[in-house]
């Protein structure tokens, strides 16, 4: 009965951050007055918690998105957005500081259906109220994670790991006794290896 109570509250608790963060993020399309106003966030390791797997495992990210509307059918938005998110280590597996620093700029305007083809620009239907913000954040912070990410120096990462990968790249170039499996040399293999090697 207490472990169900400790796990419902807890539930609770994320589900209210949850809410709250994106409210925060939810842009009012209907009745927003016309000028200009900030939002201002702080993103933290769950938001980047999604239904794709997602590598981030903790954050601390400023946000600060400037909203302008001067035309009554368009809203533009220029994001800055600058932090920290600790990823793995593609080498070690370890934590790895990754540094964020970047902006996007968005014009949303109201159109007849929702067209997000052209660069930069959003087109929502005219009938919609709001627009929640946050995938389009997450997918701002997560697109400056390189593809390969790694720690700067070699020697800051896991040393327990780097011993290991270096021991199996010590085994792979071994005589010509073995191949990379292990097992003795198969000879049925030679033509194919004499073709890669020329």
């Amino acid at each position: 009965m207490i472990v169900r109570d400790i796990v419902y509250t807890f539930a609770a608790v994320l589900t209210n951050e949850s809410v709250k963060k994106c409210n925060e993020l939810t842009l009012q399309l209907k009745g927003l007055p016309l000028g200009n106003q900030e939002i201002k966030s702080t993103l933290e390791g769950g938001f980047f918690d999604g239904s794709e797997p997602c590598e981030v495992r903790s954050a601390n990210v400023n946000l600060v998105i400037k909203v302008q509307h001067n035309t009554p059918d368009i809203i533009v938005l220029d994001m800055a957005i600058d932090g920290e998110l600790t990823i793995p280590c593609d080498r070690c597996l370890d934590d790895m500081t990754h540094h964020v620093d970047t902006t996007y700029h968005l014009s949303v305007k109201a159109g007849e259906r929702l067209d997000d083809s052209q660069d930069n620009v959003l087109e929502v239907p005219s009938s919609w109220k709001e627009l929640d913000l946050t995938p389009i954040v997450r997918d701002t912070v997560l697109l400056t994670i390189p593809i390969m990410h790694t720690h700067d120096d070699p020697e800051q990462c896991n040393p327990e790991m780097m011993a290991t990968l270096l021991s199996h790249e010590a085994h792979d170039a071994d005589g010509d006794s073995d191949d990379a499996t292990g097992n003795e040399h198969d000879p049925r293999w030679d033509a194919l290896r004499q073709l890669t090697e020329k």
